[in-house]
């Protein structure tokens, strides 16, 4: 009798030991025994964010996207800040052949001179940019550099490419070569189709200087072929989007600039003296001839931030 009520006291307790063993070692409990965990003792796994990277607002500094052939001169790195629609100083300057050590004609820059001016734009801390971005700031908004300036080449001479190509790849400057159409297969003493494609592999952009040159104004038949035909024969031979046309001679009239307009060009290029442009002006945007005779202290007078 005894025993048996000695087995009646030990089986509850033998019970209770089997709980806190299972609680402390992780063996299954007994069955029709429940396990509540303690707080605080479960391992969840890690969060795994995923990764994100900002998109920098407009006022932080890009990078230039310009890859010169040959390494440029060492510069500070310019400083890109946001420039709002609307309005742009930027100079942009114009030239037309680049060849020989002397001059006698305005059209034509000296090497040494064209040489010293790139010398002397690096130096004053310019950096060039294609007109395409000074289309973007102007319409919609884009970043800048400190001191930007748009250097273009009008008609298509192969000294361009022979002399200033190289010159300004030395300062990774890129240039807007705008072209006579006609003169792209079978012209003499200007550019083709495997010299453009070198530079615009190299940062230059090309545009339209018409199909024959002829003053648009004066004759406004012409239009069709000059401002359009123009546009899609170089589109087609180049692969890529000519997006500004010359005006010959810098001649232009409401009619013209509305047709300019009417074939997809995003402006138009004029002469003038000015470095601000606006919205106002973007198809007559103001260029600055560099004549042959300028000294560099003539050059320097062309241009809104001078030398340090």
């Amino acid at each position: 009798m005894r025993r048996f009520l000695l087995l009646l006291l030990l089986v509850p307790l033998l019970t209770a030991c089997a709980r806190r063993v299972a609680a402390v070692t992780g063996d299954p409990a007994p069955t029709g025994l429940v396990l509540v965990p303690v707080a605080g003792t479960a391992t969840p796994t890690p969060f795994q964010p995923v990764p994100f990277t900002p998109t920098p607002p407009p006022t932080q500094t890009p990078s230039p996207t310009l890859t010169p052939t040959n390494t440029p001169l060492p510069t500070a790195t310019p400083t890109w800040v946001y420039n709002e629609p609307g309005q742009a100083v930027v100079p942009i300057l114009l030239y037309h052949r680049v060849e020989g050590e002397t001059s006698s004609s305005r059209y034509q820059v000296p090497v040494p001179a064209f040489r010293a001016q790139m010398r002397a734009l690096h130096k004053w801390g310019y950096t060039a940019i294609p007109i395409s971005l000074l289309i973007d700031a102007l319409t919609e908004g884009a970043p800048l550099p400190e001191k930007p300036v748009v250097i273009t080449f009008d008609d298509g001479y192969l000294s361009i490419y022979e002399n200033a190509f190289p010159i300004m790849q030395e300062y990774g400057y890129p240039g807007v070569f705008y072209i006579i159409a006609r003169n792209l297969e079978t012209g003499s003493n200007v550019v083709h189709v495997p010299e453009l494609k070198e530079m615009i592999a190299a940062g230059w952009e090309v545009g339209s200087h018409s199909y024959n040159h002829p003053d648009l104004a004066a004759n406004h038949a012409l239009i069709p072929y000059e401002v359009g035909q123009s546009k899609a024969d170089l589109e087609a031979a180049l692969d890529v989007e000519i997006q500004t046309f010359a005006y010959p001679y810098g001649a232009v009239d409401p009619y013209l600039v509305s047709q300019v307009r009417r074939y997809g060009y995003r402006g138009g290029m004029g002469l003038g003296t000015s470095w601000t442009h606006t919205t106002d002006t973007l198809f007559y945007l103001s260029r600055i001839e560099v004549y042959s005779s300028y000294t560099l202290e003539d050059f320097a007078a062309r241009l809104p931030w001078k030398q340090k």
